[in-house]
């Protein structure tokens, strides 16, 4: 609480102790002084949350267009279509023990799915970006140059250098780019089947346990099964952030 962080804050504990001195100093009772060096210091806090800078708000990741047609688009709509049936299930199921298991379960299914598409947009823009370079043509461009410096003069290799170190950037960032692209499609591919063997199992025990005997471990591996789809899919995020930017 930003109210209690000011309190503690260095420069309003001395304002309050020079207050308190100052007050005893004139001669006034010890309690005296104790009560204005706490007021003052009441005081500044207060005056310091209510005009401080707000605290900055936690950022959103955005949410890309996902391009029609594309594969990242077609696994998409396989997780939605899941979770949708997810949800159908929780529903429809009578109230009890294992209603409530479900229901504890959907809204990680909807955290899954929302990770899924923020992959998926992220899929398509890589796609998109990969698409801007001509691996063939970067290719072509290197040989030649590597052929042109066996047989450069001395005054031109500096250049001939550093062309050559262009190209290979280009190809070093298609090489990224394509491999944060396969591990995508992989973790949205993995992520939309396991969500659909996950409702696949929920109606499997949905049709073979009653309330009254609900089977506590195959509910708790359901639990486990959502919880290792959720951090897949999180954990590839965070690792084509870091390595794309």
């Amino acid at each position: 609480m930003k109210f209690a962080r000011e309190l503690a804050e260095p420069w309003g504990l001395l304002l309050a102790a020079t207050a308190a001195g100052v007050a005893w100093a004139v001669q006034l009772p010890v309690l005296v002084a104790l009560l204005i060096g706490v007021a003052v210091l009441a005081a500044r806090a207060g005056v310091a949350a209510a005009t401080g800078e707000k605290e900055p708000q936690r950022r959103e990741a955005r949410v890309l267009d996902v391009a029609g047609g594309s594969a990242e688009e077609n696994w998409l709509r396989r997780a939605e279509s899941a979770a949708d049936g997810f949800a159908s299930l929780s529903e429809s199921l009578d109230a009890g023990p294992l209603a409530d298991r479900v229901a504890d379960m959907e809204p990680v299914v909807q955290e899954t799915l929302a990770t899924l598409e923020r992959l998926a947009g992220r899929a398509s823009a890589t796609g998109k970006a990969l698409s801007r370079v001509d691996l063939d043509a970067v290719r072509r461009e290197r040989h030649r140059l590597e052929q042109s410096m066996g047989s450069a003069r001395e005054e031109v290799r500096g250049d001939l250098e550093q062309a050559l170190t262009a190209v290979q950037a280009q190809e070093d960032v298609h090489a990224r780019l394509s491999g944060a692209r396969d591990k995508l499609l992989a973790q949205l591919q993995s992520g939309a089947l396991g969500l659909d063997s996950l409702v696949a199992r929920v109606a499997e025990l949905t049709a073979a346990t009653t309330d009254v005997a609900v089977d506590t471990g195959a509910v708790r591996e359901l639990s486990d099964q959502l919880e290792g789809i959720r951090q897949g899919v999180l954990e590839t995020e965070q690792a084509t952030r870091k390595s794309l930017g």
